[in-house]
């Protein structure tokens, strides 16, 4: 075999143009999703207004998280509630699960003190 049959050779793998078409679609598709997915109906706002009606205290403070949940991933908003003692410590916490799409309330968690 001459020196220019093995340059033309290269590493024998032939690359085929639905390999090709596939690796630049799909990140393409990722991050079309990912900038997509995040725009739920639902504000932050709205979900901690949801949570606070499912309490009958009043609040210290919140927590809002966006969450994802299931196959296929679910958009969720997880706010908690909770009040403060003197001493700083949280008491009375209560973790209200709101679906980021309609607005309905799927979980509702409490960690209340006597």
């Amino acid at each position: 075999m001459s020196s220019v049959e093995r340059r033309r050779r290269g590493f024998g793998i032939r690359v085929q143009p639905r390999f090709v078409a596939l690796l630049l679609i799909l990140p393409v598709a990722f991050v079309a999703d990912r900038a997509a997915s995040h725009g739920a109906p639902i504000t932050q706002q709205r979900a901690t207004e949801i949570a606070r009606a499912q309490i009958d205290y009043k609040t210290d403070g919140t927590n809002v998280r966006f969450v994802r949940r299931g196959l296929p991933p679910k958009p969720y908003w997880a706010v908690s509630l909770w009040q403060q003692t003197t001493t700083g410590e949280r008491t009375n916490v209560t973790v209200v699960l709101i679906d980021a799409g309609d607005g309905s309330v799927q979980q509702v968690s409490r960690d209340v003190d006597p």
